[in-house]
């Protein structure tokens, strides 16, 4: 089976104002990516079906997507249909930074422990949201004075007005409480990974920093990410190698150590196998856009 793309998103995104915001209108299929950035989407017009780790979730007008990286989706449009989206994308530096204020990674821990991230809204939080999103999009488009740090609070309403939604209607029984405190507990160690993957952190160095046991983390690995923690791990590292290749002008050589390779010549097989081509191609080709 081909891996999925790797998408290497807008280059704002990479940098020191990590926040776009685009509509898009789709009328074809998406093929499967993954993507090095956190993503939302908002369906205000049209029909499709996404689908996320292999789960089928349909985008309606009123739905909200969250997609944390890693997290394996697609979209599927048949023919003669369309959708009309609001695609965000955040930067993991600015999602992860804990800027006290500005805490956007606070207010989505709740929708990062849910097995589901697709959310069909009620009418009155869609309608918000919708308006937020319009007035967001108006200001990254014209650049008027202060256009960022009304698009920041915007985005936070929107992260606000979501979160209550989710504590209204999603918060879990009590019955379920104990499984969604363990996954939250999953989520900090996925993080975890992000932020240390230059190092070696095997399976045994995870469960005794989280307490977990190994064969918990590897199972949870799965179920979470779709793959197992090693295959996770190599493609958060040949994530990150992908942003140095195009965004860089460092030897392919260091670029493999910079991402937690123990050899250039490893580094450059997985690279092929997972990308399929090498990492002077790639930066050759300026890496792999989908056409939106």
């Amino acid at each position: 089976m081909m891996f999925p793309y790797y998408l290497q998103g807008d280059d704002e995104v990479h940098g020191e104002f990590p926040f776009t915001l685009k509509i898009h209108h789709l009328d074809s299929h998406i093929p499967a990516h993954v993507h090095h950035f956190i993503e939302y989407t908002y369906a205000f017009k049209g029909r499709g079906t996404e689908l996320i780790n292999g789960v089928s979730k349909e985008l309606v007008p009123g739905t909200l997507t969250f997609l944390f990286p890693h997290q394996v989706h697609e979209i599927k449009i048949e023919p003669g249909e369309e959708l009309y989206l609001y695609v965000g994308a955040i930067g993991l530096k600015a999602f992860f930074g804990g800027d006290t204020f500005f805490d956007l990674h606070r207010l989505l821990q709740g929708a990062e422990s849910d097995p589901n991230t697709t959310y069909r809204l009620d009418d009155e939080t869609a309608a918000e949201i919708l308006t937020l999103l319009e007035q967001m999009h108006v200001e990254i488009q014209e650049g008027h004075p202060w256009s960022r740090v009304m698009f920041v609070a915007k985005l936070i309403q929107v992260f606000v007005l979501f979160d209550r939604y989710r504590q209204r209607h999603l918060e879990p029984s009590p019955s379920q409480h104990r499984e969604v405190q363990s996954m939250r507990g999953m989520r900090e160690i996925i993080s975890y990974v992000y932020h240390h993957f230059k190092e070696e952190i095997t399976l045994e160095t995870l469960a005794k920093k989280f307490n977990y046991s190994v064969s918990y983390i590897s199972a949870s690995f799965k179920q979470l990410a779709g793959e197992n923690y090693y295959a996770v791990l190599e493609q958060i590292r040949i994530a990150h190698a992908c942003n140095l290749l195009i965004s860089t002008n460092l030897k392919i050589t260091d670029i493999a150590y910079e991402t937690g390779f123990k050899s250039y010549s490893t580094f450059v097989r997985v690279f092929q196998t997972r990308m399929h081509m090498s990492p002077t191609a790639y930066r050759k080709n300026k890496g792999i856009a989908l056409d939106f």
